[in-house]
């Protein structure tokens, strides 16, 4: 299978002569005169070579419905983005597709841009911001876009240097975006950040800069059961027909914020990391842990599990091959990638139901999450295949399994990406 990939490249139209002030403009030169603005406004333009792929977020249609972000540091003319000389020129600004009707769009031509919220009925209205006459852009990008302290949140560039310091690889003077994945499985992103494009333009490389929303910065998080034991299974006779159903799956005190960087190797490869010494609860304490949180699929309430008697998914099987008890979008997880704490736990809910009297039991199992793997890694799906034993009411043979993003058959159809 080809190598899921994002390519969106900046869209310089031809310089004008007239100038006016840029938008969201948050500093002053010195002097306090504002860098004066062109009548270009900045615009990404999709090309390269084409690529298909069953991401959920990086589809053309997928990324119009829900945008992206984009910020810029200006350096004045003569002046590289080294942390000292460059200042904000806009943050976090919604770029995204323009059109009447977003629902109805089938092809989407180069006109991405600065774009207003969506209106009530799919329309995207254009919300521009224009390119500096003079000096250049360097932009930082990540999808999708967030607004307020959301679960993607843009936070300013590092200034201390102990901070710094617990950064591998920091990009001096480039913001921190923090993530916290929302604890309903349903409201969680499929989280894509693009290395820095610095020292940009609009007068380069005809115009067309790539920005790279390759890969998938989250770990996704899947559950597939088989069990062991027996089940009463004679239709001929009333009230002995039963199946095994899992009601809930919770995964307890794993690292649940954290913050994504911009960084420039030694070789100067540009790319994103995820800190690991620097806790968002406490940027400035370098014995403050990484926050913990617990997530749940749960039944009736977040409708993530279809259990009960009307349910229509498949049993879970005894000796056959492990079932994917929710094979939706919102039976995926999109979790942090981490180090899994030693407290970590997954709890299961299980349950023998009666299709003629109801549930006959009702199980929890509570596990160590990081027995049988120690880590979620970047950009992979980690598959948690798990056998009940129901004779001892408990689970046995957990295993795991890492697939990459591409491979793990996610439930979307194929569909053109950006490129």
């Amino acid at each position: 299978m080809k190598k899921s990939f994002v390519y969106i490249s900046v869209l310089l139209l031809a310089a004008v002569s007239c100038t006016r002030e840029p938008l969201d403009v948050s500093f002053a030169r010195p002097g306090g005169a504002l860098p004066a603005a062109s009548d270009v406004p900045v615009a990404f333009a999709v090309g390269g070579p084409q690529t298909r792929s069953q991401a959920p977020i990086t589809t053309l249609a997928a990324l119009a419905a829900q945008d992206f972000s984009v910020s810029a540091w200006y350096s004045p003319e003569g002046e590289i983005f080294d942390g000292v000389h460059a200042v904000k020129y806009f943050a976090n600004h919604r770029f995204g597709y323009v059109t009447s009707d977003l629902a109805g769009e089938t092809s989407f031509p180069n006109a991405w841009q600065g774009v207003a919220p969506h209106g009530t009925a799919g329309l995207v209205n254009a919300n521009p911001v224009y390119w500096p006459v003079d000096g250049t852009l360097s932009f930082f990008c990540y999808a999708p876009y967030r607004e307020g302290d959301a679960d993607i949140v843009l936070e300013d560039p590092v200034t201390d240097a102990g901070v710094v310091a617990r950064l591998p690889d920091y990009l001096p003077g480039s913001p921190l975006i923090r993530v916290t994945p929302p604890e309903t499985a349903a409201d969680q992103a499929d989280f894509l950040a693009s290395p820095a494009l610095l020292d940009r333009s609009r007068l380069d490389d005809s115009g067309r800069f790539p920005l790279d929303f390759s890969r998938h910065r989250m770990t996704q998080v899947e559950f597939w059961f088989a069990y062991k034991g027996t089940l009463q299974n004679d239709p001929s006779q009333t009230q002995t027909f039963e199946q095994a159903r899992v009601s809930s799956i919770e995964i307890r005190d794993v690292v649940g914020s954290k913050y994504c960087y911009f960084s420039e190797a030694p070789d100067r490869t540009l790319g994103c990391a995820w800190s690991e010494g620097v806790s968002p609860a406490a940027p400035a304490d370098a014995g403050a842990e990484l926050p913990k949180a617990t997530y749940r699929l749960v039944s009736a309430t977040g409708g993530e599990l279809k259990t009960g008697l009307d349910a229509s998914l498949e049993d879970i099987e005894e000796g056959g091959d492990y079932r994917f008890i929710n094979d939706t979008p919102t039976g995926h997880l999109f979790l942090l990638p981490q180090k899994l704490p030693a407290d970590a736990k997954l709890v299961i809910n299980y349950a023998i139901l009666n299709l003629y009297a109801g549930t006959r039991v009702s199980e929890v199992v509570t596990l160590d999450l990081a027995s049988g793997l120690s880590e979620w890694p970047e950009g992979k799906v980690v598959r948690y295949l798990l056998t009940l034993d129901l004779p001892e009411r408990g689970v046995v043979g957990v295993k795991t399994q890492i697939i990459r993003w591409e491979d793990a058959g996610i439930p979307y159809y194929e569909q053109e990406m950006l490129y």
